[in-house]
């Protein structure tokens, strides 16, 4: 199976709690390998609010989440 990822953190007090940017990549590609899932490709936001989200115009302001679902639509 082909799959995608996404990683984010919000706040410099995750990255520094233990939920990096690189935590989270390295989480990915073991879970990745350990299903046998080709990852294809994996997008990031660094220290964007989830609190950025405007659900009304469903835009997000996350380049990384915004080219993940480019990606998807393509």
């Amino acid at each position: 199976m082909n799959v995608i990822g996404y990683i984010r953190v919000s706040t410099q007090g995750q990255a520094k709690d233990g939920y990096s940017l690189a935590y989270q990549e390295v989480e990915i590609k073991a879970y990745c390998q350990a299903q046998e899932w080709t990852l294809l490709h994996i997008f990031y936001d660094e220290g964007i609010s989830g609190a950025k989200v405007d659900e009304e115009a469903l835009q997000v302001d996350r380049e990384g989440f915004q080219a993940t679902l480019s990606y998807l639509s393509s």
